[in-house]
C-alpha cells in the first residue's frame, strides 16, 4: 500500500491504491481547503478549484485531465489564476504510489490574463447587448405590424 506524506502537518498516511486523494484527507481529519472554501466548494466534483494540494515530485498520481486543469486555472470569466507547477485538485487525484504532498498551496492571480479575458468580457457584453436590443426592437415591429 501506498504511503501519502504530508509536508504541512508532518504526518505519513498508508492509503489503499486507487484512493481519491480528497476523501482521503477528509477522513484523516486533514482539510484540503483553505478559508471560506472549507463552506463554498464543489464538493469533490472537481468544478470549483478549491481543494488544491501541491504534488513534491508529482508523481504517484494520476495524471491531470484537462477538465482539472480547467478548473484549476478558473472558468469564471473575471480573473485567472496563476498556478505554480505540480499543483492539482485533491478531488481529481488517485494515488498511484507513494507521494508527497502540501496542503493549501499559495496560488495567485494572473493580472495580465485576467486583464485579457475582462476587455473580452466588456466587448462581447457591448456588441451582444446591441444585437439584443436590435433582435427584441424587430420583433416589437413584426407584433405591431408597422
Amino acid at each position: 500500500m501506498p504511503f501519502l506524506t504530508l509536508q504541512k502537518e508532518g504526518k505519513t498516511i498508508e492509503v489503499a491504491q486507487g484512493a481519491n486523494l480528497r476523501k482521503t484527507l477528509l477522513q484523516h481529519g486533514i482539510s484540503p481547503y483553505k478559508g471560506l472554501d472549507r463552506i463554498l466548494n464543489c464538493m469533490g466534483n472537481g468544478i470549483c478549484g478549491t481543494c488544491r494540494v501541491e504534488v513534491a515530485d508529482g508523481k504517484g498520481v494520476s495524471p491531470m485531465t484537462p477538465m482539472e486543469e480547467a478548473a484549476l486555472v478558473g472558468f469564471i470569466p473575471f480573473y485567472v489564476r496563476s498556478v505554480p507547477q505540480h499543483v492539482r485538485l485533491s478531488c481529481r487525484i488517485v494515488v498511484t504510489g507513494d507521494v508527497t504532498v502540501t496542503t493549501s498551496p499559495v496560488v495567485g492571480i494572473d493580472r495580465t490574463l485576467t486583464k485579457q479575458r475582462l476587455t473580452m468580457l466588456a466587448i462581447w457584453s457591448f456588441f451582444g447587448g446591441i444585437f439584443l436590443f436590435v433582435v427584441v426592437r424587430l420583433l416589437i415591429e413584426i407584433a405591431t405590424g408597422r
